[in-house]
């Protein structure tokens, strides 16, 4: 049997041959199989029954808290009952979008270190627009959309209309039309979208939401005693309000503090990159809601000083002590806000172990009593009671309790380093604040990660609470900005607001930490609505650049830059060592030569070859390797070539990755290349702190079924064209087959990938 043969077994299950033979269409067919597993609509949502929200309390054994669990529908009534494609909620969403001069700076594309920023000719203003008409584009009879502008002053660019056909030209004109001006008055923005919801009804059954973009800090019109305080005094908002800091110069503890008491979420955008992410995440989660204005209340003796968990925010309550109860009895009401389908809200709550031991001395059957009033987008408003007995704990998983706890602890953590400031007297009463030295905080970082009960478990959503706080980049982004002080200064004090507030309120906000993406990955709905925001980011007209002179030639621009991820190859001249002591360029390989590993010779099993255009590479010596794919002096110490480039460079040709021949010990998934070892695809490491862990690419036999369902040609060649991710987490989860005719013959591969 030939390795090739061997290879193509590993993935093959009883219907082995007959997918084999699929595996080998002709281009044309295969290209639209791919279309098929790519870019398909969601399946069809059907369950065996209708499920309501559901409210449960959860008694922990040891007796040091509780799990307050509120349950949503995974989908629409509708859809269930239909059998039909799952209805998205109809939104109101008005769009406060900073217009100062600042909006005309440059938004390059995220570039590595080493590199210089090309120049695209793209201000951020530009590309708010892009994303501005990404939102346009998914909006029909169902939804109404406003904009209002702010720079010295506000105005109202385009009223809450429904988004007919018509009103979509109109609007898509509107937002075209927008310029950069003078100051940056956003209090008058906020006021002045606030008014748009004045005429809503409230029985219309749409999300209402506003969405405020700034790229700095405020300077004109600010309230002289705070902006939470006139907002609090506003009552009740008429919509949640969302808040989006765009670059390092901004006032992202006001911004966490707007959502706070807007009942919205807060989103740090560092750079052009990550602004397709942001806004897709930010609607899609709009789009699938179930209930707003939800709010908590519980009731239990006051000996067990129940105490939040999630740390400090401008909404949060005291407990009240209730008057004639015959024994002591208090009340705590938590607001929730927007509880989206398929997606639980967990509250894990603190109390006195010791209290909790004497009531139950006294009383057979204390409980604490849970009641969640909530609305779905109409004047109605539900209600849900559940009650936990303190003398019956909870059977919940312990994998999961101890999910919640480490949440809990984590958030704890980081909202210590953004203090509510509290002073009547001044125009940042209410504002959150970074400390000006986190480094204060490293010792208590430390102990968090050591003593953080996820650690001892290896699901995905406890890990992923692992790596946010501690794993290899580009993961364990929290630590990294802590405890580098310079990191700290620029993004860390924008970004762990950001992140705080994805894991407080459970809310998946872009594809970059593990964490948030656990969020929303159980709700058909919510990919579904977030894929349909995807394409249409990646599909619509790019901007026009504003910042080219008038005659001054520009590129076209492919908006996939700005909402993509990079895949883990070589380029085509990369020297590779054989097993014989010679070296051959990489693109010479073929499936059942010898090659060197650190375990000693090994056969090259598949060639994966992936064409690409101006690709954002690595050198590093006499290597060009893409920034995130594993390097190692040793063997045994890897790091990522982004950490240790001596340039970057724009590369134009093919790029190359191994698969090796089957084999337990991941120190035989190695070439020697350039000087270095790089590992090799499917290397056995798929979870863990080493450098080369990857849930798919350390996957031998996922890497292995993913290939061979784009196409094993002569020689072990798969042309392929890129990763693809998951629609429920947005990782990568396989390989695209290149969207192009395929070369066929060897002569004309190489002719192709000629550098």
């Amino acid at each position: 049997m030939t390795l090739l043969r061997a290879f193509a077994r590993l993935t093959t299950g009883s219907s082995s041959s007959r997918a084999t033979s699929n595996s080998s269409a002709t281009p044309d067919s295969s290209v639209a199989d791919d279309n098929m597993s790519v870019t398909s609509e969601p399946a069809t949502l059907v369950q065996d029954e209708i499920d309501d929200l559901t409210l449960s309390v959860h008694p922990l054994a040891s007796r040091e808290g509780l799990l307050v669990k509120v349950e949503p529908p995974t989908t629409p009534r509708e859809a269930l009952q239909s059998g039909k494609r799952s209805p998205r909620a109809p939104c109101d969403i008005v769009l406060v979008i900073d217009v100062s001069g600042s909006m005309h700076d440059a938004a390059p594309a995220p570039v590595i270190p080493g590199q210089k920023d090309e120049s695209t000719g793209l201000s951020i203003l530009d590309l708010t627009k892009h994303a501005a008409r990404t939102i346009l584009e998914t909006l029909d009879e169902r939804d109404r959309l406003g904009i209002v502008t702010f720079t010295t002053n506000a105005k109202v660019i385009l009223s809450l209309v429904e988004m007919s056909p018509d009103n979509k030209i109109s609007a898509k004109a509107k937002i075209e039309n927008l310029q950069p001006l003078h100051g940056t008055n956003m209090w008058h923005g906020i006021t002045e979208g606030i008014k748009l919801f004045s005429d809503c009804d409230s029985s219309s059954g749409r999300v209402p939401a506003m969405m405020v973009l700034t790229d700095g800090m405020p300077n004109s019109g600010c309230p002289r005693l705070g902006y939470i305080p006139k907002l609090r005094d506003m009552g009740q908002l008429p919509a949640t309000i969302h808040t989006f800091g765009f670059g390092y110069h901004i006032r992202s503890g006001l911004l966490k503090s707007i959502a706070e008491i807007g009942g919205g979420n807060y989103a740090f955008i560092p750079d052009a990159g990550m602004i397709g992410t942001v806004f897709v995440h930010a609607v899609a989660n709009l789009q699938s809601t179930f209930a707003n204005r939800a709010t908590l209340t519980l009731t239990y003796p006051s000996e067990l000083a129940i105490q939040e968990s999630l740390g400090d925010s401008v909404e949060k309550q005291a407990p009240i002590e209730l008057a004639g109860s015959l024994t002591p009895t208090s009340q705590l009401t938590i607001s929730l806000g927007n509880i989206q389908y398929g997606q639980s809200r967990d509250i894990y709550l603190c109390a006195s172990p010791d209290a909790w031991s004497k009531l139950l001395e006294h009383d057979k059957a204390p409980s604490v009593k849970a009641k969640l009033h909530y609305s779905q987008m109409t004047s109605t408003t539900y209600a849900e009671s559940a009650e936990g007995i303190l003398s019956d704990p909870t059977t919940l998983d312990a994998a999961e309790i101890a999910y919640h706890q480490s949440r809990s602890q984590m958030c704890a953590f980081l909202s210590t380093l953004f203090p509510i400031i509290s002073d009547e007297e001044s125009q940042q009463n209410g504002e959150h604040q970074a400390v000006s030295k986190a480094s204060d905080q490293i010792p208590l970082l430390h102990a968090l990660i050591s003593r953080l009960p996820a650690r001892t478990f290896t699901d995905q959503k406890n890990q992923s609470l692992v790596q946010d706080l501690s794993g290899p980049e580009p993961k364990g982004q929290v630590s990294l900005a802590i405890t580098n002080a310079e990191f700290y200064r620029k993004w860390g004090v924008h970004y762990l607001p950001s992140i705080l507030n994805a894991h407080t309120r459970q809310i998946c906000n872009s594809f970059k930490d593990p964490g948030p993406l656990q969020y929303g990955a159980q709700s058909p709905l919510f990919i579904a609505c977030r894929k349909a925001l995807d394409d249409a980011f990646d599909s619509i007209p790019p901007p026009t650049p504003s910042r080219y002179r008038v005659g001054t030639y520009s590129k076209p621009i492919n908006m996939r830059r700005y909402h993509s991820s990079s895949n883990p190859c070589f380029a085509g001249s990369t020297p590779v060592l054989l097993a014989s002591g010679r070296s051959v360029p990489i693109r010479q390989l073929r499936h059942g030569v010898k090659v060197l590993t650190p375990r000693g010779p090994r056969r090259v099993a598949v060639v994966l070859v992936t064409p690409v255009r101006r690709e954002v590479m690595c050198r590093v010596g006499g290597l060009v390797v893409t920034p995130w794919h594993p390097l190692s002096a040793d063997a045994k110490s890897w790091g990522f070539p982004a950490q240790m480039a001596d340039s970057a460079v724009r590369y134009t040709g093919c790029i190359y990755s191994v698969v090796l021949q089957p084999d337990r010990d991941p120190a035989a998934h190695a070439l020697r290349v350039g000087g270095h070892w790089g590992v090799s695809l499917g290397h056995g490491v798929t979870a863990g702190g080493d450098f080369r862990a990857h849930q798919f690419f350390g996957d031998y036999m996922a890497v292995a079924k993913s290939l061979k369902q784009i196409g094993i040609r002569k020689g072990g060649i798969v042309l392929g064209g890129g990763t693809r991710r998951d629609e429920k987490t947005g990782l990568v989860n396989g390989f695209r087959r290149a969207m192009m005719r395929l070369p066929r013959t060897a002569a004309e591969l190489a002719s192709m990938c000629k550098v």
